[in-house]
C-alpha cells in the first residue's frame, strides 16, 4: 500500500505509528519520497508532493494509496494530476478532509469507487477501534450490503443513489473553478470540523446558490456540531428549516450522525457507490455496485 502526503507537513512521530498501525493490518507500508518533507505549510514543494504521489501511481503493484493526513495543498495540485495514471491501473484511495476535492474526482471523471476514510499520520496513528478497522477492511473488500447508521432524522424519506462528497469547506471551495461538480441524482455526504454556525450556514448557502444542489436526491450529514454551540446553522437551505424552497418545495430524506470523517470511530464510506438512504430508519445501505455508474 502506498502513502501519499499531498496537503500539510506530517509529524514523524504520528507516521511512524500510523505506518506500524498500517502493517499491524497486514499490509505494507510504500511510503511517497516526500512523506517526511517539510516546506512552509506543505509536505514538501508542489513538485515534490506531486511527484511523490505520481510514482507511487506508476507502481502497478501497489492496490492502494492511504493519504497520510490532510490540511492543506491538495488543491493547488489538482491542475497537474496525471489522470492518465489513476485510469490505467485504478486503485482504492483512501483519506478525507483536503483530499476532497481529489476523491471526488476520482469518482465523477473515472467512474470509480474512492474511499472517504482513515489517514495514517492521524486515525491510524492513535490506533484503530475494532470497528473503524472492519469498515476500512470490508469497503477495501467490496462487501455489499455494508450499512451505516445515523443519530437523527431531519427529513424522513427514502433515497437512492450515488454517494458523493466529502469536508464541507473543501467542497465549497472547489466552486466556481473546473473541478466544481454537481449532484443532481446524487446522495451527498458532508462533515465539517471547528466551524461556527454562520461559516457552516454560509457555506452550505454557497452550495445551494452555485446550483450544485439542484435536483439532489437525498443528504448524509457527519456529526457536525458548530463549534460555537449555535444550532442556528441546521436553518440552512435545504437542513432543518421549514421552508422547502431551495429544492423546489421538496426537501429531500436528510440523516444527520454519520461516524466518518474528523470525528472518532471514523468508519470508511464508499464514494461512489450506489446506497440507500432511509432517513426514518437513520441509516445508508450499499447497494450492488455494479449499478452505481
Amino acid at each position: 500500500m502506498g502513502v501519499a502526503a499531498l496537503s500539510g507537513p506530517v509529524d514523524p512521530a504520528a507516521l511512524e505509528a500510523g505506518l506500524a498501525e498500517l502493517a499491524a493490518l497486514g499490509f505494507e507500508p510504500v511510503p511517497a519520497r516526500n512523506l517526511w518533507r517539510r516546506e512552509g505549510l506543505f509536505a514538501g514543494t508542489d513538485r515534490e508532493r506531486l511527484e511523490g504521489f505520481h510514482e507511487l501511481l506508476a507502481d502497478r503493484s501497489l492496490r492502494a494509496v492511504f493519504f497520510a493526513r490532510g490540511g492543506h495543498g491538495l488543491l493547488r495540485l489538482l491542475p497537474a494530476i496525471d489522470w492518465s495514471l489513476l485510469a490505467r491501473e485504478p486503485r482504492a484511495l483512501v483519506g478525507y478532509s483536503d483530499l476532497t476535492p481529489l476523491l471526488d474526482l476520482v469518482v465523477t471523471r473515472l467512474g470509480i469507487v474512492a474511499f472517504h476514510g482513515p489517514m495514517v499520520a492521524v486515525d491510524l496513528a492513535r490506533g484503530l477501534a475494532p470497528e473503524e478497522r472492519l469498515s476500512l477492511l470490508d469497503a477495501l473488500a467490496g462487501r455489499e450490503r455494508l450499512a451505516w447508521s445515523g443519530e437523527e432524522c431531519w427529513h424522513e424519506g427514502v433515497a437512492r443513489g450515488v454517494l458523493r462528497g466529502g469536508c464541507l469547506s473543501l467542497l465549497a471551495a472547489a466552486l466556481g473553478g473546473p473541478f466544481a461538480t454537481s449532484f443532481a441524482d446524487q446522495i451527498l455526504f458532508w462533515e465539517e470540523v471547528g466551524e461556527p454556525a454562520y461559516r457552516l450556514d454560509r457555506l452550505l448557502t454557497q452550495l445551494y446558490l452555485s446550483g450544485t444542489l439542484v435536483g439532489l436526491r437525498g443528504m448524509a450529514i457527519g456529526r457536525v456540531v458548530a463549534s460555537d454551540g449555535d444550532t442556528g446553522w441546521r436553518s440552512a437551505p435545504g437542513l432543518g428549516g421549514t421552508d422547502p424552497a431551495p429544492f423546489g418545495g421538496n426537501q429531500p430524506p436528510t440523516l444527520w450522525g454519520i461516524s466518518s470523517g474528523h470525528t472518532a470511530p471514523n468508519l470508511t464510506l464508499p464514494l461512489g457507490a450506489l446506497v440507500e438512504l432511509d432517513a426514518g430508519r437513520r441509516e445508508i445501505l450499499r447497494a450492488d455496485t455494479s449499478e452505481a455508474r
